[in-house]
Order: structure tokens, then sequence, then C-alpha cells
């Protein structure tokens, strides 16, 4: 249609004037005469022709000679617009006057009035409008002109609620089934930028997310944020179809489903969207998904009916509901099809419907591709093919992923229908699996009726307490989890029932295995069974005959579809007699005993109807001239699963097929037919209770049942509950007795068990790789059947609580003693490596023993075994103290030097732990020295400890040359001509400085001292430790562990590569389930593991002489001032942990501040002025000891408050020494000289600084002024006092502030012990702190 400003003023004039009559008829001739009065007669002919060719005007014949004229509804907007504005006021008064001739200004078309009330609403004419009716016009007549720019003014100066009803009710929800090109960047531009700047809006934004989700359609682009927009149906709808193209299917069900559900409570018809684009998109994630719940959802929304003749949803649902959901060849409707194919205003269900229909094979012979490319982002990016699909596509960016409909996988229906056969029957590889739904039905039998209760799966994984359903409630329902007994039950009982009574009805549950008596939250399951009706005649003492049936109900000769006994609470048995039998036993049971006379009949009779009719008799002789057939005793136990992951067991005597009897119980004789010949099955009642008593011995030998339960089974389907664990050994039972019994088991559920593996069934193999030792090796299981070393292993892992083994899905074994102790030390010293198992060098010293095993078939290794020579040789070898070392050493000093060199000498590494002051130092100058002739030595120490190994090595070794890197003047000369009997100390720091030059050369020894200090595996000083290359290893640390189990990791990385394997590997094996699990079984595993390469003896194993130690807490009350301080910084941090608003280290810094405070507010709040109770209490205590000539060495973590500190006695007048990290070396070891000399009674040190290496044996008192995480650190600190030397009784203070943080670190100390001594004495070990942890040290406890 040609645009209204492109019309000459004459035709503007003349749809002006017919606008403003809308909807008032205006014949032919009548419009010539008003029409007169704006024109002349001759344009107005030209013009009314012009614009009835254009289609702008159109006749209506009203009656048979009476035609009337008016103008297009799409014209009806602009022509109004254009007629109030100031220009046309003349026009204006012209038309109004003509109006008011004809008719009353209030007989004006509201939609006209809406119009001019919304564009001048002081017009006589303008009236708010707001009903339906006039809405719905307004957004007819607005369709092709809201993208129009020259229109903003009008639809900017809309209500939100007229705007929102043409968006989604008119333009865009048209547009997108027309497929047509909008201006997408100017109606964003309308709708969100303009709307945007109204405040409080609700409506505003309602109508944003509205076109939000049609601008992501149109263009693939989000015009709105999605994590902060309110939720509805449309930006719920945007989500999910971007989850789909990113390939999360669930999570876009998950939103579809949320989506309709919003959109639900907005519309009539319910479980469909109203357009048929949602619908697919929603179809798509219900098959990506592929749940029975998901297709079935599929299927409720292609069944629902459509507000139109041809439902549009339903063309492109219906197909995918009968391929994906039903696998059946779809059914398409070649009319339809072809009717949209035509229709311009169904453009994208067109080509959607062509693409699926190309893709089924069942495109209309006659259908051609739709003739108009694809406008919309999102149609353009389905309607690719498979070839555009793989090209780099703008499309799938903005979108995020290829076409849908491209990722379907289409076959052909008779091809998915034999898969899914095949898959479901295929039960040597996969186990069948239940279906997860989030319903079930159960039934729960009550006072004669049979309950039917729903129950839907709660999102932490368990059931519902369930809803009862009336009958018709459960006709009604269509649930994925009904079975086919559901669906007969509920199509067999009436609709006019009130309740399922069990008379008329118990046989429609025969085999559900969901029925139960009990409450919904105390079940026990009741079996409802199929069963024979059956004579019994028995001969007398008096030789009369007794004659009843089981049937109680046919010895009355009552007739009916079923009968069923209570056999107990929880078993059932159904009969449903034939009509012979209904004749028959009619008949014989007219009377309850026959005569002795009746003998010859009654033989006769069972004779004639035995394989009729179940026939039990005690008649052996009588029945002589029948064959007579030996039933075995042997009973048949058979096992099915219970839905609890346990089993049920029940016992039968079989006689035939189709004839199962009691164990022990029923008459001898049965008369049967077999192979067509009537015969006499004879059982052996007395052999049948025996082996049911032998059966209970073996249960309760498995455990099964205890010594004085027995197991007496009443029929054939009352079974006994077994566990897993208890029916292994019972499997083992049995085939031990099988002339007793026979296991049956229900299909796929077959429980295969090997008990007792032994090593003689092991074969181990080693193979040399890279520097490591490759282990292969398998398990025989059994007979051509076997498992390999590292399968086993993982199993060994996942199963290692547990006395069986599961190798599969139904099989289990348990090995031998032996084998479980090879395999566990096998276990302790490989890990992973892809297809198989690995081990360190240094692990062979750990499996000598093992590899001389006779009993396990090991393939020898050359590398291996000149290793296991080589660590024999050097064990028995006595390393000799060098005469030039100028010390006497302690025996256990002795111990740890030859212990060092015995294992240094075949290549592994080790680690020296002992307590803080007993000779480390001395022991590795020892082991120098020994080693000295083999080339030059390397000592890497922190910078506070290199003047006491310089000293040391002076005092202990003056043979040995000695250099000082960081005091070289030519550091990588020094470094290269460095050779035997020369001796290099250098700090971490200046390791990753002169990286390069001591990484190029191999040394004889390299020992890290402090290694704690490359505890770090992703620090720079750690990986240049690493690339040292040296004969020997050896690394000293009081603490190998500080804080948690990753730190160990790096330290025999470093000693020896590989033995603890990777850091994931070590992560996963030892870290996790020790930390996270509490473990002992791994914990025990890595004590083994790392012992024998480390040594660590405490001064209490070794030391009679030290003098006592004797700790105090000494409390510390903070002022009413500081306490108040510190509880609202307390009550911010614990706000901000238990909301969530700050992750982990924003926490820990502001415990940190909390400490700082409960030291003095003044190291937090600098304005804070108030004295600081606990630098009071510390100088009243430092007084004291001054004044009885103690001297007293004071650590704290903060070097701030140390300033306060120092303040304070300098107030006091108290002598004291000062050491940080920034003290220089040379400082530090005047300083360590001037306090041993005696000059001044106190010592200031930072704890980082001189918790390392130092010896302070002068000091007497040690004052902790706060508690540090790891009472470790605390204890390294207080033990440069307390050592070797020291000659006095040693006092530690803890100065604790009362109420704070501090008391809580002390609470910690008591279960963060030294994670070293916890793993060698075997002790719980601990963990990093938790966000939980954190919290609760935050809590005010008081």
């Amino acid at each position: 249609m040609t645009p209204f400003s492109s019309l000459s003023s004459n035709e503007q004039s003349l749809l002006m004037l017919m606008s403003y009559f809308h909807h008032n008829e205006v014949g032919k001739t009548e419009l010539s005469v008003l029409a007169s009065k704006i024109m002349s007669p001759a344009i107005y002919k030209l013009t009314l022709q012009q614009l009835l060719t254009n289609n702008m005007l159109y006749e209506s014949q009203v009656s048979y000679n009476t035609k009337t004229i008016y103008a297009d509804r799409n014209i009806i907007i602009p022509a109004i617009v254009e007629l109030f504005k100031t220009k046309n006021k003349p026009l204006l008064k012209s038309i109004r006057s003509l109006f008011q001739q004809k008719k009353r200004l209030s007989q004006l078309d509201p939609l006209i009035r809406l119009i001019v009330y919304l564009i001048a609403e002081k017009e006589p004419e303008a009236v708010r409008y707001s009903d339906y009716k006039t809405t719905i016009e307004l957004c007819y007549c607005s369709y092709d002109i809201l993208d129009d720019r020259l229109y903003k003014p009008f639809f900017s100066s809309l209500p939100d609620d007229l705007l929102l009803s043409i968006i989604d009710d008119n333009l865009l929800s048209r547009a997108l089934l027309q497929d047509k090109q909008l201006d997408w960047e100017y109606l964003k531009e309308l709708i969100i930028q303009d709307k945007t700047t109204k405040k409080g809006n609700i409506k505003s934004s309602e109508s944003i997310r509205t076109f939000a989700f049609y601008y992501y359609l149109g263009t693939g682009k989000l015009c709105i944020d999605l994590h902060t927009s309110i939720a509805n149906s449309f930006t719920l709808q945007i989500a999910a179809i971007g989850a789909l193209y990113k390939d999360d299917y669930s999570l876009a069900y998950k939103l579809y489903t949320k989506a309709l559900a919003a959109h639900n409570k907005q519309t009539i018809i319910k479980g469909t969207f109203t357009n048929p684009i949602s619908n697919y998109y929603f179809a798509l994630a219900a098959i990506f998904v592929n749940t029975e719940s998901s297709l079935q959802k599929l299927r409720t929304m292609a069944n629902k009916k459509g507000a139109s003749f041809i439902n549009l949803s339903s063309m492109i649902l219906s197909p995918l509901r009968d391929y994906f959901c039903d696998k059946k060849d779809p059914h398409i409707n070649d009319i339809y099809f072809m009717t949209i194919r035509n229709d311009a205003n169904t453009q994208a269900v067109s080509w959607l419907t062509w693409i699926l229909y190309q893709r089924l094979g069942k495109t209309p012979k006659s259908a051609e591709i739709p003739p108009t490319a694809p406008n919309w982002a999102y149609l353009q990016l389905e309607t690719c093919s498979k070839e555009e699909d793989a090209k780099p596509h703008q499309l799938q960016e903005l979108f995020g992923g290829t076409s849908l409909f491209n990722r379907l996988e289409i076959k052909f229906t008779w091809q998915i229908r034999l898969e899914s056969l095949l898959a479901e029957n295929q039960t040597e590889d996969v186990q069948e699996g239940e279906t997860e739904y989030n319903t079930k039905l159960i039934y729960i039998l009550r006072y004669g009726i049979i309950v039917p209760i729903l129950k839907r799966k709660l999102k932490n994984g368990s059931w519902s307490v369930g809803r009862e359903l009336s009958i018709q409630e459960f006709k009604s329902l269509d649930e994925p989890c009904f079975d086919s007994i559901d669906q007969n039950v509920k199509t067999e009982i009436s609709t006019w029932e009130y309740s399922i009574y069990i008379e008329k009805y118990l046989y429609l549950f025969i085999d559900c295995d969901h029925i139960y008596i009990g409450n919904t939250n105390n079940l026990i399951p009741v079996a409802v069974h199929l069963d024979k009706p059956h004579l019994i005649i028995n001969k007398q003492k008096d030789g009369s005959f007794s004659v009843s049936t089981n049937v109680i109900e046919l010895e009355r000769g009552i007739r009916s579809s079923f009968f069923f006994t209570k056999n107990t609470e929880t078993d059932y048995s159904v009969f449903t007699p034939t009509q012979f039998e209904y004749k028959t036993y009619k008949e014989i049971l007219t009377q309850a005993s026959y005569p002795a006379e009746a003998e010859p009949y009654l033989v006769k009779l069972i004779t004639a109807i035995g394989g009729k009719t179940e026939i039990h008799s005690n008649m052996v002789a009588e029945l002589d001239s029948m064959k007579k057939v030996d039933v075995s005793p042997c009973i048949i136990l058979r096992i099915v699963p219970d839905k609890n992951h346990n089993f049920l067991m029940t016992a039968s005597v079989r006689a035939s097929e189709s004839m199962l009897f009691v164990p022990g119980k029923g008459n001898i004789t049965t008369i049967a037919e077999k192979d067509g010949q009537k015969v006499q099955l004879v059982r052996n009642l007395k052999k049948e209770r025996e082996y049911l008593k032998a059966i209970n011995e073996g249960l309760i030998v498995s455990e099964v049942l205890e010594e004085e339960d027995t197991w007496t089974p009443q029929s054939i389907n009352e079974p006994l509950g077994l566990s897993l664990l208890s029916l292994l050994p019972f499997i083992e039972w049995c085939k031990e007795h099988q002339d007793i019994c026979t296991l049956e088991w229900a299909e796929g559920c077959k429980i295969n068990y090997h008990p007792n593996i032994n090593s003689s069934t092991t074969h181990i193999s080693f193979k040399t790789k890279n520097g490591w030792f490759e282990v292969e090796g398998n398990v025989q299981i059994s007979e051509g059947q076997v498992i390999s070393l590292q399968k086993l292993l993982e199993l060994m892992r996942q199963n290692y609580k547990q006395k069986f083994i599961r190798i599969g899905d139904n099989e289990f074994i348990t090995l031998s003693s032996q084998l479980s102790r090879i395999l566990k030390r096998l276990d302790t010293v490989t890990t992973e490596s892809r297809s198989h198992l690995q081990m360190a060098p240094a692990a062979v010293s750990l499996i000598g023993d093992l590899l001389d095993d006779s009993s396990l078939d090991i393939k020898h290794n050359e590398a291996i075994d000149a290793l296991r020579k080589r660590i024999e040789t050097c064990s028995k070898e006595v390393p000799v103290v060098p005469k030039t070392l100028q010390a006497q050493l302690r025996d256990y000093q002795e111990e740890g030097f030859e212990w060092m060199s015995r294992l240094t000498a075949w290549g592994a590494g080790v680690c020296l732990a002992d307590d803080m002051g007993l000779g480390k130092t001395v022991q590795t100058i020892t082991l120098l020295l020994e080693q000295s002739a083999n080339g030059a030595s390397l000592i890497v120490a922190p910078a506070s400890v290199v003047p006491n190994w310089r000293n040391e090595l002076k005092r202990f070794a003056p043979t040995l040359n000695l250099t000082v890197l960081n005091q070289s003047e030519d550091r990588s000369k020094d470094i290269k001509e460095a050779k035997a009997g020369d001796v290099i100390i250098i700090t971490y720091a200046l390791l990753n400085i002169q990286q390069k030059d001591l990484t190029a050369r191999e040394w004889n020894i390299v020992c890290l001292d402090e290694a704690h200090t490359i505890k770090n595996a992703n620090t720079k000083m750690s990986k240049a430790a690493m690339q040292l290359q040296a004969q020997r290893k050896v690394i000293l640390t009081g603490t190998p562990i500080q804080n948690h189990l990753a730190e160990l990791w790096n330290l025999f990385q470093f000693i020896n590569p590989g033995l603890l394997g990777s850091a994931e590997q070590f992560k996963q094996k030892f870290i996790l389930p020790i930390e996270g699990e509490n473990d002992k079984n791994r914990q025990n595993q890595l004590r083994r593991l790392i012992s024998p390469f480390l040594l660590r003896r405490t001064k209490a194993e070794v030391i009679d002489e030290l003098p006592a130690k004797n700790e105090i807490k000494l409390p510390v009350e903070l002022s009413s001032e500081e306490m108040a301080m510190y509880e609202i910084r307390r009550r911010h941090v614990e706000e901000k942990l238990l909301d969530k608003k700050a992750d982990k280290m924003i926490v820990l810094a502001e415990i940190t501040r909390l400490r700082q405070m409960a030291c003095s507010c003044s190291l937090v709040d600098k304005k804070w002025k108030l004295p600081s109770s606990k630098v009071l209490a510390f100088i009243d205590l430092a007084e004291s000891l001054n004044d009885s000539g103690n001297r007293a060495l004071v650590f704290s973590q903060f070097t701030s408050f140390f300033e306060e500190i120092k303040k304070a006695m300098d107030t006091a007048k108290l002598p004291y020494l000062y050491l940080d990290g920034s003290t220089p070396m040379a400082m530090r070891e005047k300083l360590v000289k001037e306090f041993q000399s005696g000059k001044c009674p106190f010592f200031l040190i930072s704890l980082k600084a001189g918790g390392l290496g130092l010896n302070l044996t002068g000091a007497n008192y040690v004052i902790h002024l706060d508690p540090w995480w790891n009472p470790a650190i605390e204890q390294q600190a207080t033990d440069r006092a307390y050592r070797i030397g020291q000659q006095q009784d040693v006092t530690v203070y803890h100065l604790i502030s009362q109420h704070t943080i501090e008391e809580k670190i002390l609470r910690l100390h008591k279960t963060k012990r030294n994670l070293s001594d916890s793993l060698l004495e075997g002790s719980d070990i601990s963990h990093a702190l938790t966000q939980e942890e954190l919290l609760e040290m935050l809590q005010d406890n008081r």
C-alpha cells in the first residue's frame, strides 16, 4: 500500500474526510455532496477513482440498491494524525461541520475519538476509551505503520497497556508468523529507549520484555539484561532458546516448562503456547532431553486443539510426536500443508514445515520451496542446510550454536523401532535399568479396598507422602509412570465406583509390584499371584475318603470371574477356574466324604480327570495302575530384585514346569499329565522338610537369619528379604549344597560371585620407561575371565569398606587376605597413567617382599633387580662419622646421619623432620663431610638462618671450603668453579636470581633448609628448586605440613619425584579422602609410603636432659570501649559471610582486622586514641620479668603492633632489641650475639622473620602477643629458646584477649595440630579452614 505521506493533497483530504466518518455509513451520492465542500466535483471523481483502484477506499453493497464507501483501516491513524495538524485546521473545521450537519459529535466512532485523545486530548472529539473492542481495532489499524518512523510521536505517546497490546497481539505476533521484515533498531528505540525514561512503570517493563522476545528471534541479539529482568513467559523463553543453542538441553527444558506455566496464567487455552514458534522450540527441548516425561509433554502439546481451522502448532508438533515419541511414520495432511504454503500470513510455519517434512520424506509431490527467503534471524538459522551449518556463520555466533533442526537425528522409522527393541533386549552388556520418573503410583491395601496414591519426587531426591486419588481422578490421569497393570486397572474399573474393592477387582493386580500394606512411611510389599484350583482326595484311617478343594467358594457351588485366598497379610492367591472345574468340583463336592465302597470309583475318577485339573491325594498304593514319578525334594530358591536394591527369595518344590508346591507341605500324591500320559507325582515330604531345615542353617551361617529365627514359607510366593551382603555368602553356601537346593534368578538379575580369589591367579610385569617403572598385570577371576590390575585396584578403592568387591553390574568377588595385602601394597606405591600403572624408582624399596612372593607370576625387570641389589648393598653398609667433624654427635644424631647416608647412597631423597632444636644442621654437616670428596654441595636456606649455617660449618667442619653466595663478588664464577670439598650457601631469594647457573650443573648434595619455604608448587622459587640437579637430595624442616596435605606433595616431589604421583593424582588419591572424608585407610597408606624417606624425632623421645617447659595462657580483658568497637566489626563480617556477599579471601582479610583489633583498635582505626589493654598487660608482665632478672623473647605477627609495644617500652624505660623481615643479614647476626651475651633483657621478633633457624637459648621466657592459626609456627618460634643448650626452665606466655577471635584460634589449636605429626603418629589430619569454620569462628558464643 502506498504510504499516506506519498499521496496527493486531494487524496489525503478525501481520506481524512472518510476516516473522520469511520463506521458512519456514507453512500456514494452522499460522499460526492460532502466532498464538494472541500474540492471540485471533477477533482473528486478522479481522486475517488484513484483511491478505489489503490485499495485505500472500498465500496460495500449494504442493500439491493445502496452502496457505501469506507476507508481502509491501515489508513485511519495516518489520516486522523494528519487532519489534526495545525496546517489542516481549516479542513478539520469543514469536516467537523459536515459531520455535525449529519450527526451529533457524540456519535463519532470511539476509535476516532481515542486516536484524537492520543494526539490532541483538548479537542472536543477526544475521549479516552479503554474497552476491549476499541483497543483491538486500534491494534489492527497500527499494523502497517508501527515501524514507520513518521509515526514515532504518535506511538511514543501511547499508554503502556495500549502499546503492549499492539506489540504482542498485533504487530509482532503477526509479523512473526508472516516472517515480515521489520525495522528492528527503530522499534527498539521506540519501545525500549523511550519507555525506560519512565520511572516505576510496571506495564512499561512488561512491554519491553515482550518486545525483547521478538527482537531476539528477529535479530539473534539481546536488548535486555536477563539477569536483572523480571522473569516472565517471554524472558524465560529467551533464556531457554539460548540454552538450546548452547547444548544445555536440560536447562532449556526446565526453563521452557517454567515459561509455559507463566503463559498458562495469562491465557484461556492451557498447555501450549499461542504462537507455533514457541511450541517448535519447546518441542525440540523435549526431544533433546529425551526422557519419558519430556516426550509425554510433547504428546500432550501435539494433541491440543487450536483456535483456528488449521492448527499451525499441530502442523509442526504432530509429525515430531509421531516420529520421536511414537516411533511411527508421521501423518501429514497435504491439504493443510498446501494451504499454509500459499498463505502469506503463515510463511514462518510454511518454512518450518517445509524443512521438517522434507527431512521426514513426507513433502507432497506438488509442493515447492517457499518463494521468498526467510527474514527473521531464527528462521534463517533453522532453515540452513547441514552444509551451511559447517561453515562459520554470523547467526551461529549470535545464537550460540548451529541449527537445532539439523541436530535432530532422523532415521527410517522401521530402523528406530528395531534399534529400540535391540537396546531393550541387549542384556549381555547393559543391565536393564528402571526409567526415572518424577511421579510414581502405588496402591495401599486397606480395610478391603485398594487405594491408589500418586507420589511426586522432591527436589532432594526423596518421594512425597503422596496424594490419595478418587476413582475419577485416577481414571483421568495419564502419567508416564503408569505400567501395563496400571493402564489395565484404569480401563477396567467403572467410573461410578466409589472405591477399588478387593472382592471385585483384586484379579487386576496379579503380579503388580507396587501394592502394599501399611502407611506411606512404612510400606510392606504385598504379593498377588495367580494359582490353580485343585481337588484334595485323601483316604482316612477308617477307609472312608474326604474330598475338598483349596478354593472354598467352589465347595459352595459359587460361580465368579475369580476367587481369591488371603494366605498371609502380604500374600494373596487368585484363582480363575475353568468351566470343567466349575462343573466337576460342584458334583464331587456335593458331599464332604465318601464311604470305603467308593474307592474303585474314586480311583477311576482320579485317573479320568487327572491332567484336566490338579488332584492332590495321599493314595499311593491304591493308584498302582498309574505310572509313578518321584518328585525331587530339591528345593528351588527363586531370587528376584526388589525396589530397594535388595532381593526377595521364595522356595518351592517343582513337580513339573507348571506345578510348584510349598516345601514340606501338602499331599504326597498329585495326579498330572506328562508327555500325554496321566501319571502319579509322588513327593517325599520328609526329605523336603529336612532340606528346608538345612537351608535355614545356611541362612544363619550367611547371617541372613538370627540363631533363633526360622523361615517356614506358607506359600510358594511368600518371600524372604535378603540384602546383597547377606545374599553373596548364601550363594556360595548354595553352590556347596547343590543336592539340597538350586538357585533360580529372575531374568537379567543373576548374581555371579567368585569367592576367595588368591595370589596364584595374579600376573604382574614391570617395564622401564622414561625414568619410571610401568606396572601391568591381571588377575584371573574364573575360567577365561580376567581383570586388569589397574581396574581391580580402582574397584578396591571404590569398595574398600566392603567385604565384597563389585566387578560388574551383577558380579562380585572376594580376595584372599594374602592377595588383598599384595594389591594394597601396589595401590600404595603406584599411580594411574592412562592404560597402565606407574611407579617411581624410590618406591622399589617398599615392595621387596612382594617381588619375592613365590605365589605370584612376576615378570622381572633388569632395572628393578639392579636397583634392589643396590638398595640391599647400601642398607648393609655402616656409614662412619668423619673424623674431621669437630663435634660429638648424640646417639640419635648419629642414627639420623647413618639413615641419610644409606638412603641417599642408592638414589633416594630424604626429609629430616626432627623437632626444632634437635640438631638437624649438625646431622646434615656430617653428611656433607662424608660426601665431600664426591663434588660440590649446595645449601639453600632462609636469609635469617644463613649466618647460623656459616657459623656451624666453620665450627663443626672447618675442612670444608665455604662460600656464602649472597656475599660473593662473582656469583656465576663461584657456582661454575665449585669443586669437591666446596659448600655453597644461598638464600631462597637468590635461588631465583641465579637459577640459570645453579641448575646448569649437577651437585653432590643439595640441601633445602626450612624446606616448607617451597611448599607452594606454583611459586617461582619452588619451580627453580625443582630444576636443581643432584646426586643426593636432602630437605630439612620441623614442619613438613603447616596447613594442609598439598604442602607435603611438593616437598616429596623435590626429593623423590613421582613417588606421590602428580599433584592432581595426589589430590584425588590422598588429599580428598583424608581431609574431606577422614579416610583412615588412605592415611595409613600415605604414612607407609613416606615413612621410609622421612625421619622425625621429638624432644620428648630423644632428650632426657632438657629442662621443663611451662605453657601459660594469660587472659586479657578488653575495655568496654574496645569491646564495643570490636563487636561492631565482628557483626559486620558475620553478616557478610551469612549473606555470602564476600568471597573467602575478603572474609579472611576482615578476620585479620579483627585479630589486629584484639591487639589494639588503633591498628585498624588510625583515629583511635585510647590505650590498648593488651599493651598495658604486656608492660605489666615485662616490668615484672625485668625486675626479677629474667630475659624474654617476644613474638608477634604484626609489625604495626610492635610499633605500639616499642613506644610503650620506651615510656616504661624497658630496654629491648628488635628484629623483623627487613633486618639485614649482618645485623641479624649482631642482634643474636648481643642478646645471647646477656646485654639486653628483651628481644622483640616478628613471628615469620624469627621463627626459623635462630638459636636464642639465652632467654628463659617466651611471650606470644597474639596467636597464629597454626600452633606449629608458634612452637617453632618457642623452640628458638627451648632447644639443646638451654639450661633453665622455660616459661611460655600466650596473651589472649577474652571474648574475641583469639579464643577461637586457641580452640582451633586443639584440633588443628601439626599435620606432619598427625601423619606420623596416626591421629586425625585436619584441613584448611572451610566457610562454615570461618563462620563458627566469627559467631559470638559467649
